[in-house]
């Protein structure tokens, strides 16, 4: 929801700030929910409140500047494939051992890692463009 939400911002924003209501509107998501991931984003340096009748939330940096794993990290959100937890004693299985396919979830999660890294807010800003032209 914080990517979803971020990304309302970059696509409705045009450097304004934005109502959560709004976003949580459009996007049909909970107002309630999207003020908890946006006071997180906010202790993370990723957006800032403006006040009053003209109110609403503003990114602080250019979106080419904000990548997704920035996005995800911030509301300590975690993207994995494996059930293992990193650093306990216990394996998939629930034992010290690993289940048949550990290694190909771990190279998912490295890819996934990957991907969030390199893809910034104004990549999903101009995929969402490209949608519009094609549709």
């Amino acid at each position: 929801m914080a990517v979803t939400g971020m990304a309302d911002l970059v696509a409705f924003g045009s450097g304004a700030p934005v109502p959560l209501s709004a976003i949580a509107e459009r996007q049909r998501l909970s107002l309630a929910f999207l003020e908890q991931i946006f006071a997180k984003l906010r202790r993370a340096g990723l957006v800032e409140s403006r006040r009053g009748a003209q109110g609403g939330y503003i990114l602080t940096r250019d979106p080419s500047d904000v990548t997704l794993a920035e996005v995800v990290a911030a509301v300590e959100e975690e993207v994995r494939s494996t059930a293992c937890q990193p650093g306990a004693n216990a394996g998939c299985t629930g034992t010290s051992a690993r289940c048949l396919t550990h290694k190909l979830w771990a190279d998912l999660d490295r890819h996934i890692d990957s991907w969030l890294t390199e893809t910034t807010l104004a990549d999903v800003r101009a995929q969402k463009a490209e949608e519009v032209v094609s549709a």
